[in-house]
């Protein structure tokens, strides 16, 4: 009908009739644009403010694993220097007492830094989506700051399984006291030992302590981690209340 009209003025040569028609295209066409872009960052903005919604959620569950990762390490370390207090003193009921660090004093807590709210924002290409640039950074971040914990971790438990063994070595497990977990598990007898035997055995306390050492570099390595995911959720919190999402 546009068309017509244009081909019509041409032909009467109606040079004011065939400027307004173009113009009413032209408009139209902007108009249909501008109403595009703009439904399209509306979707976009709604995204952002579900992504940023869900790293809130999902960072505040990463630190909670890193505290509760953090407590169970300080427990390995108090029990075993429990039973070292009891070495030290020639108290066999005080090593008795802590005589469950033993067993766990080698082990490596291993959590998962990287929210899947981020994963699917990189694989989805849409971390361009989050529009503060410094926001933005800290998140991309994050992957690499897993890797970097992961391979810390794998590094410990690699120095602490050979360890593990000749500990192992040293003690027996009454598995009669953890058959039944629901009658309470485990007790400060479970672990049996010779209290003579290890409490001589120099290179034997050597190991358990050097076991200790590591345990403490773990503990610092979840507080450092605890402080820099708590960091970035700080800024998406501050990005949610900033553009009120």
């Amino acid at each position: 009908m546009i068309l017509a009209r244009i081909t019509k003025a041409i032909r009467e040569q109606n040079w004011f009739a065939v400027v307004l028609e173009f113009i009413i295209v032209i408009s139209g066409v902007v108009i249909g644009f501008q109403v595009t872009a703009w439904n399209e960052g509306q979707q976009e903005r709604q995204r952002e403010a579900e992504y940023l919604q869900q790293l809130d959620v999902e960072l505040t569950a990463v630190i909670d694993e890193l505290d509760t990762a953090r407590l169970a390490i300080d427990a390995y370390f108090n029990w075993i220097t429990i039973f070292l207090e009891g070495v030290e003193a020639e108290n066999p009921d005080r090593a008795q007492e802590g005589s469950w660090g033993l067993n766990a004093i080698t082990s490596v807590e291993i959590i998962n830094l990287e929210p899947a709210a981020l994963r699917e924002m990189i694989s989805a290409g849409e971390l361009t989506i989050i529009r503060n640039g410094t926001l933005r950074a800290k998140l991309a971040s994050i992957p690499q700051m897993q890797s970097n914990s992961q391979a810390s971790l794998e590094q410990m438990a690699s120095e602490l399984s050979p360890i593990a063994v000749e500990i192992s070595g040293h003690f027996e497990a009454r598995l009669e006291d953890v058959s039944d977990l629901s009658q309470g598990g485990y007790s400060i007898q479970t672990i049996q030992f010779d209290f003579d035997e290890v409490s001589q055995d120099e290179y034997f306390l050597r190991r358990v302590n050097y076991a200790a050492l590591q345990n403490r570099f773990q503990a610092a390595h979840f507080l450092r981690y605890r402080g820099e995911i708590e960091a970035i959720r700080g800024q998406v919190r501050d990005e949610i209340e900033d553009r009120g999402f």
